[in-house]
């Protein structure tokens, strides 16, 4: 994540947590509800109908229109699984979910699970509603009457962001949807419902995020209940890498990058024009200011461009897929630059190395180094540690923020340890002294309040007497709910050298001498 780049404008469980951990986002129109989650099923089930088993298996084609456009969409759908391909010119996106995993790959080929992306994409807009999805992780929210007499039913899948549903009090049908992307709520408005294969289901839909460019009018053209390969809704395996014919004899290529203020910049070249970059493990994708996307070439379609070429040091990429966004620098390196290679990030010499995976295997067998696993798939790498006896397995690693701070998930299940064990203390230094922080990143803004913690451990090295923000309610209009453990930036990260096998599943680190 990159930190305060954007303009400052200001998590529900089924369980209590302490007054240290922020609430979970809900539709500002909720009320309580009079009636059952059992009662709202029923009245579901008679406006909709049972589906013709042939129905779990089928072929759709939609159109997305945007801004004049017309976009067209392949949908299959096998079971609980489904992949939707976009059309984009020469390009295409897909999303879907598999095995309960919701997933998007861009342009590239590049695919990562969207639980922790907190940016969302303007292409992947796949309502829940339209798909297979289990009452049983449902809950009866509550009411509304914003749009009509509804109920709202939250669905809370175990790998997937929560989808709000407005139930219709008088057709029973789900006439709206509800979801959020960072400080975006994008509602899906639903219409044309129609008979298909024994279901009731909408032929037409809209989606807004509050941003007209991003507006999508859906028409369903065709749905066709038919057998489906597990191939048609298999995650995409084919990647464009970054690639260079890195140096025979060592395999290593060092990056042309500096370090300052804890961030790493990149220079880059966008066909003959030269840019600086971010060089960012917590973005999960590869990111483009705005204002410069729309110096090159290729049109800006819901957030994203095509770049013609694009070189970092000696690897290269043609028609590379980047969102774009705006975002306060040229650009940012994310997920997608990480892949194929082993990038190794020295703060103690102030260098960035690529390696090939065979010149990269000495720094993970060295005795010195700390092994670690960790998990990519999210787009960001999430690692182990551990507050004393408090630990989580999805702290991020951030070179993008200098920040230590734990998120609402971690503050749930540990409150009681945080409230009786850390210490109230402050940001800051001794003249500009604070207790809470808000905190403004590309995705919106988190509220924090300063902890010091007896001790903190990541891999081989623990800090001891370290402040650590812990986050608490936010009421900003931009306030978002980060999925994770929380954050590990670079005040921490500086005193490692790092190589990071994202293909590998696995980091190696060593303390520096800083």
């Amino acid at each position: 994540m990159i930190r305060g780049l954007a303009p400052a404008v200001a998590f529900a469980c089924a369980v209590a947590w302490p007054a240290t951990a922020s609430a979970e986002w809900q539709p500002p129109d909720l009320r309580p509800a009079h009636g059952t989650l059992a009662e709202v099923m029923r009245l579901n089930a008679e406006a909709t109908g049972t589906p013709e088993a042939r129905y779990a298996q089928r072929r759709e084609r939609w159109t997305y229109r945007n801004e004049g456009r017309q976009l067209p969409v392949r949908v299959a759908v096998r079971g609980a699984d489904f992949r939707a391909t976009v059309v984009l010119g020469n390009a295409e996106y897909a999303g879907g979910r598999s095995d309960g995993v919701r997933w998007r790959a861009d342009a590239n080929g590049v695919t990562h699970a969207t639980l922790s992306d907190d940016q969302g994409d303007a292409i992947d807009r796949l309502p829940q509603s339209i798909f297979p999805f289990a009452w049983s992780e449902c809950t009866l929210a509550g009411e509304s009457t914003r749009f009509g007499a509804a109920w709202l039913v939250v669905d809370r899948p175990p790998r997937d962001k929560p989808h709000w549903f407005y139930v219709d009090k008088t057709s029973g049908v789900i006439a709206r949807e509800m979801t959020r992307e960072g400080k975006r709520t994008i509602v899906t408005t639903f219409s044309g419902f129609e008979a298909v294969a024994g279901t009731r289901r909408p032929s037409r839909w809209h989606v807004a995020d509050g941003d007209a460019s991003h507006d999508l009018d859906v028409a369903v053209d065709d749905v066709a209940p038919e057998a489906i390969a597990d191939v048609e809704v298999a995650i995409p395996q084919t990647k464009r890498l970054f690639a260079a014919p890195l140096p025979p004899s060592s395999g290593i290529v060092q990056l042309p990058a500096s370090f300052a203020g804890g961030r790493i910049s990149v220079n880059v070249a966008l066909g003959k024009r030269r840019a600086i970059f971010v060089l960012d493990t917590g973005t999960a994708s590869i990111t483009l200011d705005r204002r410069l996307a729309q110096t090159l070439p290729s049109e800006i379609v819901l957030e994203h461009a095509t770049v013609p070429a694009m070189t970092v040091g000696t690897l290269t990429l043609n028609d590379v897929s980047a969102l774009a966004i705006p975002v306060g620098v040229d650009g940012i390196l994310g997920y997608d630059f990480f892949l194929g290679h082993v990038v190794h990030i020295d703060y103690g010499n102030a260098r960035v190395e690529v390696m090939t995976q065979e010149a990269a295997e000495a720094a993970f067998t060295d005795p010195r180094n700390t092994v670690m696993s960790a998990y990519f798939d999210e787009g960001i790498p999430l690692v182990h540690a551990a507050f004393g006896s408090a630990f989580g397995d999805r702290f991020a690693l951030d070179t993008g923020s200098p920040n230590l701070f734990v998120f609402a998930p971690f503050a749930r299940r540990y409150g009681h340890e945080i409230d009786a064990y850390w210490s109230l203390s402050a940001f800051g230094s001794a003249e500009g002294r604070r207790t809470d922080e808000e905190e403004h990143y590309l995705e919106g803004s988190i509220r924090v309040r300063a902890h010091k913690v007896s001790l903190f451990r990541l891999g081989p090295l623990a800090f001891r007497d370290i402040i650590v923000g812990v986050e608490v309610p936010n009421d900003s209009p931009d306030a978002i709910d980060i999925p994770i453990d929380g954050i590990i930036g670079t005040d921490e990260m500086r005193f490692f050298d790092w190589w990071f096998d994202y293909d590998g599943g696995r980091i190696a680190l060593r303390r520096n001498n800083r």
